[in-house]
């Protein structure tokens, strides 16, 4: 019965009534992932949040102290008023001389959701004490 209905189905003709219709492709098939489409640029991963102070310290401290060599715009160090070359005589009432880049940091991420830090106003040159409270922020590239 199958190759009966085969036969027939071979040997019609198609209705001669019937016209083609256009079709036009995209020049560039969509990137499909997961049955949606996308996109043929790759999305860039989520920014990691930090928790932290937003500040980078100069790879060595001097005979005063560290100095900032890097200040997050919006982060509470740059809420708080420091500014790139500001120095740091002591974290959470640590010295930083002569200390590493390194160690400050760690100094700083060990302190918990609060650092204090004793500097050199830029301004008046006179040692100060802030303390700051870390903030969840995005670092720079």
């Amino acid at each position: 019965m199958f190759a009966a209905l085969l036969a027939v189905l071979t040997l019609s003709s198609p209705d001669s009534g019937v016209l083609p219709v256009p079709v036009s492709l995209p020049d560039k098939a969509p990137i499909l992932h997961e049955g949606l489409p996308r996109s043929g640029e790759a999305t860039p991963a989520p920014k990691k949040r930090v928790f932290v102070i937003g500040v980078a310290f100069q790879s060595r401290g001097g005979s005063q102290g560290i100095a900032l060599e890097q200040v997050v715009l919006g982060s509470p160090a740059d809420r708080a008023g420091f500014t790139v070359g500001t120095i740091i005589v002591e974290i959470e009432g640590q010295s930083t001389l002569g200390r590493s880049a390194e160690d400050c940091t760690r100094m700083v991420r060990e302190a918990g959701g609060t650092v204090s830090l004793k500097y050199y106003d830029p301004l008046t040159f006179k040692l100060r004490t802030r303390t700051l409270q870390k903030d969840w922020i995005t670092p720079p590239n």
